[in-house]
């Protein structure tokens, strides 16, 4: 029996190339961070961390 399923993955052997990023994204308008919009993104852009505490806030005590 093989012990193969249980070895750890391999490591990659370049680090990925800044240009496939993907598009450039917007910042957050609180702290500035990368988004998950692209830049030309109509309206308020939050980050994800961002976007929750915005919900968190905003929701109905209860």
């Amino acid at each position: 029996m093989s012990d193969d399923y249980c070895a750890a993955p391999a490591a990659p052997t370049t680090a990925p190339d800044a240009t496939d990023a993907g598009p450039p994204f917007a910042e957050c308008v609180l702290c500035r961070k990368p988004t998950e919009y692209p830049e030309s993104y109509k309206g308020i852009t939050l980050c994800p961390v961002c976007e929750w505490q915005e919900a968190q806030r905003t929701a109905c005590p209860g």
